[in-house]
């Protein structure tokens, strides 16, 4: 069953900025020495500066910028840092919001979302994040419920982005050394 175009993507804004922020100034910074004389000003000094930026750089991004909470008409997609979780909305019994958020399946089973995780900052504010993030869920939940079930768990790696961004760099090396 296709999802469809997601009612409401909530995210950690200051999070999501920030880690976008040094994603793109790490690969900035990287491209920038790629093309710079570089010390021994060969190819395989340049992969190996590739080989320890590119994961650096995917590190940052998964763990500010990916994590996300997706409202659909069927049911909620919770995006943490390296997995996903799809629930139906038949299969969400509750919302808990104290200084995280977790949703509660039917069968017990507590998802925490990361974009809900409890920081020092949300809770002097008294949690707004995780108090929006559930009342989103809340506002959103249909009545009556569509009958899709079953929870489905998937390692969310952005593999294929990531092997884009390898790409470009290597690109980049290869014309670094030809300079």
């Amino acid at each position: 069953m296709s999802r469809g175009r997601a009612a409401v993507v909530l995210r950690r804004k200051f999070d999501s900025v920030l880690s976008w922020t040094v994603t793109l100034g790490m690969l900035v910074t990287t491209v920038y020495v790629l093309l710079t004389p570089f010390p021994g000003n060969g190819f395989a000094q340049r992969l190996e500066f590739v080989a320890i930026m590119a994961p650096i750089t995917w590190f940052v991004w998964m763990v500010g910028a990916h994590a996300e909470v997706k409202i659909y008409d069927s049911g909620v997609l919770v995006v943490n840092w390296f997995r996903a979780y799809w629930v139906p909305w038949a299969d969400l019994a509750s919302v808990e919001s104290e200084r995280e958020v977790h949703l509660v399946t039917t069968s017990g089973e507590r998802i925490n979302v990361a974009a809900g995780a409890f920081s020092v900052a949300s809770s002097l504010n008294g949690s707004r994040v995780q108090h929006r993030i559930r009342e989103e869920i809340e506002r959103h939940r249909p009545n009556p419920v569509p009958a899709e079930t079953g929870v489905r768990r998937s390692f969310d790696l952005v593999l294929w982005q990531s092997a884009g961004v390898v790409g470009f760099l290597l690109v980049v090396a290869w014309i670094g050394a030809r300079i």
